[in-house]
């Protein structure tokens, strides 16, 4: 098993899928590396890429960065084996949140529109990814909603 689709299995979005549907996400897989404080989505941009993190950290900012020391604006941090960026496969609305590497970071970008095409190709591999992803965000909601 290749070092890519090894990664791909650990990614809570992608449990579910067989090695020949890991190997059909792992074709659209884009190497990236940022660079600490780099900027790698802008808050009200369009949903073009989603990510996935091999390494390093980024910083999730809900409000506009100027804004964050003087509110409570919500800031997450991820790391190795999470995503963000993927709420542009659910709707085709603007970015909610700027995300800033906080070290050094390697990722895999994934055009969304490449990876929808895919889902609508392979049904129930959109159907699966959908899934996970919505029991993410439902978890990330419930998190939010209890601090």
């Amino acid at each position: 098993m290749s070092e890519m689709k090894r990664f791909l299995k650990g990614i809570e979005m992608f449990i579910g899928l067989s090695d020949e549907q890991l190997d059909k996400v792992a074709a659209l897989c884009s190497p990236n590396q940022f660079e600490t404080h780099s900027t790698i989505i802008e808050l009200n941009s369009p949903p073009d890429n989603f990510f996935l993190i091999q390494a390093g950290t980024v910083e999730i900012l809900t409000a506009p960065e100027e804004e964050t020391q003087k509110s409570d604006g919500v800031v997450v941090t991820l790391g190795k084996g999470q995503s963000f960026g993927e709420m542009g496969l659910v709707d085709s609305g603007k970015r909610s949140a700027t995300v800033k590497a906080t070290t050094p970071a390697t990722m895999l970008s994934i055009n969304c529109k490449e990876f929808i095409n895919l889902c609508e190709a392979d049904p129930y591999l959109g159907y699966q990814v959908m899934r996970n992803i919505a029991v993410d965000l439902s978890f990330k909601l419930r998190y939010r909603n209890l601090i």
